[in-house]
């Protein structure tokens, strides 16, 4: 779907694309994230959607070009046409004895013999 859509609160050049997943054969529908606005005045405008073989998307109001997206970016659908990288899984659960702690405490940790505790934390560039 695209076109103008300037009712209400909504003023934007919408670019819906409808596509069919491969794997599930359900058909998902991406928008375009941050489309153009419409221009405010009572004129009449033209629209244009160009789809470029090189997965690229321009959209023109008065022939100037308005938007510039591609169809394989993240950025720029939602949701992306190109599923994410990794894949959550359901099954995944912590081991009984994790630890959620941000630092775990190392009994055996010890400083070197060479520590200076009145030694300032950062040292000044001479330079």
């Amino acid at each position: 779907m695209f076109g103008p859509d300037k009712c209400g609160a909504t003023n934007k050049v919408h670019f819906i694309l409808k596509h069919e997943n491969p794997k599930t054969g359900k058909y998902v529908e991406h928008h375009l994230k941050y489309p153009p606005s419409v221009p405010s005045d009572k004129l009449t405008h033209v629209y244009t959607a160009i789809l470029k073989p090189d997965n690229e998307l321009r959209i023109l109001i008065d022939g100037e070009e308005k938007k510039k997206a591609n169809f394989l970016s993240e950025e720029d659908f939602e949701p992306s046409l190109i599923p994410p990288k990794t894949i959550s899984d359901p099954d995944d659960r912590k081991p009984e004895d994790w630890d959620e702690r941000a630092k775990i405490p190392d009994p055996e940790a010890t400083k070197p013999v060479d520590w200076d505790e009145d030694a300032p934390m950062e040292i000044e560039d001479e330079e």
